[in-house]
């Protein structure tokens, strides 16, 4: 995960300046159009998902006029009332049944849970693209919760855990959606970690030409933290690489230049997980009483 310093500054030089417009973030990243070189399904296999589990039932919602599956738990809902919603990003590259049982966390707390998957993923059309396609995905699943009659829209929030963080501090740059605070459990990915992924590791089929600046200025939500509308959260375990992610926040940003809050938990990348749950949580009632 580390990055130099060096290489850092000189990465938000050349996208900063290559791209910079009168745009803001999201306008430049809504006008992006990734060019992918692989187009696969996930390599991730996952089945589809139509079995009722930990409360949650099958649903569905459209995302660039795809219909894509997800999760829903509405257990929170209790008569005409609104009840504050949580999207729940999964880990990994598929979402599988095995991850409801922490999503299941934000129910119990009282809220209702969409855990949606993306488009190359469980059956669904569309190809893998990592970080940019299943952004778009992300987006539409957050507007369709928010326009449930038994969603309150003004109390939405996002939580990932490991790939789905990184998904998860992406939209903390999004000015059009109707989320209140977002969070995560680890998804602090930089370049180095893009290209390791693209040249070492087989087990991921990589998509996209990862030496375009672009396509990674638009995926990788680290180097544009300063354009953050809103607070994030990312929780890490201290042997999931807390000690390296702090330090490459701290070598790209001053103190109070960004909306990101780094904490590090005890554990490792899935141990941690059901503390940052009971943690952002916990955020999110203090965010409400300060209201």
């Amino acid at each position: 995960m580390r990055l130099t310093v060096a290489f850092a500054v000189l990465l938000l030089i050349t996208t900063g300046v290559a791209f910079a417009q009168e745009k803001n973030y999201t306008e430049e990243w809504k006008d992006f159009g990734t060019k992918l070189i692989r187009k696969e399904k996930s390599f991730q296999k996952a089945g589809p998902l139509n079995e009722t589990r930990f409360g949650f039932e099958p649903a569905e919602f459209e995302s660039e006029g795809m219909k894509l599956k997800a999760l829903l738990n509405k257990s929170a809902v209790q008569g005409s009332a609104k009840a504050p919603a949580v999207v729940f990003l999964h880990g990994g590259f598929a979402l599988t049944y095995g991850q409801l049982e922490y999503a299941k966390a934000f129910a119990d707390a009282g809220f209702v849970v969409l855990a949606p998957s993306w488009r190359g993923e469980n059956d669904n059309p569309g190809y893998f693209e990592l970080f940019f396609g299943e952004v778009r995905d992300a987006k539409a699943a957050v507007r369709w919760l928010a326009e449930k009659d038994y969603v309150d829209p003004k109390r939405i929030y996002a939580f990932g855990w490991s790939v789905g963080g990184g998904i998860s501090m992406n939209l903390s740059l999004h000015d059009d959606l109707p989320l209140k605070l977002t969070g995560s459990s680890a998804g602090v990915y930089d370049l180095d970690l893009i290209k390791s992924w693209a040249t070492e590791d087989d087990y991921i089929k990589f998509p996209y030409d990862y030496k375009n600046e672009r396509e990674n200025y638009f995926r990788l939500p680290v180097y544009n933290l300063t354009k953050m509308v809103r607070p994030h959260i990312t929780y890490i375990g201290k042997e999931d690489g807390f000690a390296e992610a702090s330090s490459l926040i701290d070598g790209l940003f001053k103190p109070g230049e960004t909306k990101l809050k780094l904490i590090g938990l005890e554990g490792d990348h899935e141990s941690s997980l059901p503390a940052a749950i009971a943690r952002f949580i916990n955020a999110i009632g203090q965010l409400e009483k300060a209201d």
